[in-house]
């Protein structure tokens, strides 16, 4: 049974050790399912759809998240109880009652470190016409209000392709840690983007790799590095491939001092 803490949060396990009720290797092989590592929680995480995929990258790109549970089961004796009271049929396979999940339980916490929670269902709008999903729905609801707990619905209108295709552009850099940046790069490259702002990114890096006699693709890496670690920014809802060097943005001055400290910690280790 899933029970709140003193902190008014669901009490689970761990980022690291929660295991989602639901794996990819426990489903059809038919569809679109992914397996990917979550960098706030230093796991695997099982995803059954794209648009569950596009959801996880959302909230994994968001720097106010905590954790992202998956796939989290609901205390059974609760959804039957809300079934019966409210005169819906309880979901069920073979005969036997079955344990619901809900698709992402987010845990964040803001600039003024206020926690909050969110439990998220991902549907595709054309199954939001179907009755007996709408009614799945509504236990999950009121389960979730049980628990004093926001539930929402996501659907893939909600999420813009482009916002999704940035994400997976960028998310692969997050597995390339700091130190694989050299302490001057990121001076470099925020001078040579105001002296390139007319170019596009991707021109703009070509233009550096034949410069400085790079192997191609370099100075992509290394920008889209500083990019995912939160140094260098952009409009997420903009296609990558269209924005200018114009379009970055380097991140307040306040910070410069903070970031060659992290940097240089970084090449040092």
């Amino acid at each position: 049974m899933n029970k709140k803490n003193k902190t008014g949060l669901i009490k689970t396990k761990s980022s690291k050790d929660y295991q989602p009720f639901v794996k990819v290797a426990d489903i059809s092989s038919l569809g679109r399912s992914h397996r990917v590592f979550g960098h706030k929680t230093k796991r695997t995480h099982h995803l059954l759809s794209d648009l569950e995929l596009a959801v996880f990258l959302l909230f994994e790109w968001h720097s106010n998240t905590e954790d992202i549970q998956e796939q989290f089961s609901l205390d059974l004796n609760v959804t039957k109880q809300i079934a019966d009271s409210i005169g819906i049929k309880h979901p069920s396979q073979k005969g036997e009652l079955k344990t619901m999940t809900t698709d992402f339980y987010v845990i964040s916490k803001d600039i003024k470190s206020i926690t909050s929670q969110l439990a998220l269902q991902a549907k595709y709008s054309n199954d939001l016409d179907d009755a007996r999903t709408i009614e799945k729905l509504e236990l999950e609801r009121r389960y979730w209000k049980q628990k004093d707990v926001d539930f929402k619905i996501i659907t893939e209108k909600d999420i813009p392709r482009t916002v999704t295709d940035n994400m997976k552009w960028l998310y692969p850099s997050k597995n390339t840690y700091l130190m694989t940046i050299d302490e001057n790069d990121f001076t470099f490259y925020s001078e040579q983007m105001i002296k390139n702002s007319s170019l596009k990114i991707i021109d703009f890096c070509i233009k550096i790799d034949s410069a400085y006699d790079y192997p191609l693709g370099t100075a992509l890496s290394k920008l889209k590095n500083l990019i995912a670690h939160g140094y260098i920014s952009f409009d997420i809802r903009k296609d990558y491939r269209k924005i200018f060097c114009s379009d970055l943005s380097i991140v307040d001055s306040g910070y410069l001092n903070y970031i060659d400290k992290e940097l240089k910690r970084a090449s040092n280790q």
